[in-house]
């Protein structure tokens, strides 16, 4: 299921256009004050945000838009009531943004979604797959951690170690399943330096986001995890 974060300070607008979404199977979170858009947004993780463009807040959505293109490509679609071109252009300033005038219908905004979601899966599918975990995206074809601007390129090793941990993210892995499945290794107290080696090497590129906890328990394992 989708996931579709609506930050839109008018609630007689907001409010039947979360319910719409949801009927049409989208996982909503809605807004109607912009002050801790970027926390919900972290704690959300959304595939698209819908951003009225003025806001009753801290920051108008022009703001709030640059913010999350800073951290994630996540598609943008900008709405407002205002008719101004000045608008219409720096809403296309930010990559991966669509543009829709209010008052709209539902179906144009549907349409909007269904078509960035689109573009987006096929772009996930041109790049490889990926994970997102928090303010990091993590791409195994590559080999590669990627924090705002800044990208991480991890070893083999590294690479196969947060697959596995991505992959049961929430859920602990005991460090006999990772070495048996990175290290191909039956006799697995002979690669648990190098794995706990590894989990310290990931702890430290993930410190940046202090929402992410790589865990680590004897008996139980190695768990990652996203605090909301």
């Amino acid at each position: 299921m989708k996931k579709v974060l609506i930050i839109e300070d008018d609630v007689n607008l907001g409010t039947p256009l979360a319910g719409a979404l949801e009927m049409h199977d989208y996982k909503v979170s809605y807004l109607a004050n912009c002050n801790k858009a970027m926390e919900e947004f972290s704690r959300f993780q959304p595939d698209i945000v819908l951003l009225d463009i003025i806001l009753n807040g801290e920051l108008d959505g022009f703001e709030i838009g640059n913010q999350i293109r800073k951290i994630n490509d996540v598609p943008i679609v900008f709405t407002t009531s205002c008719d101004g071109n000045e608008d219409f252009k720096q809403a296309f300033s930010i990559a991966n943004t669509d543009y829709v005038r209010k008052p709209y219908r539902l179906i144009e905004i549907l349409l909007r979604i269904e078509r960035l979601l689109s573009s987006e899966q096929k772009q996930t599918h041109k790049s490889g797959k990926y994970y997102q975990i928090g303010q990091f995206s993590f791409f195994p074809e590559e080999q590669m951690i990627k924090f705002e601007h800044e990208k991480i390129h991890l070893t083999n090793y590294e690479s196969a170690v947060f697959t596995v941990l991505c992959q049961n993210r929430d859920t602990f892995v005991t460090r006999k399943s990772i070495i048996e499945t990175v290290w191909h290794e039956k006799e697995s107290k002979l690669k648990e330096g190098s794995l706990n080696n590894i989990v310290t090497t990931l702890r430290k590129y993930l410190s940046k986001d202090n929402t992410i906890t790589l865990e680590s328990k004897i008996k139980l394992g190695i768990k990652l995890t996203l605090s909301q």
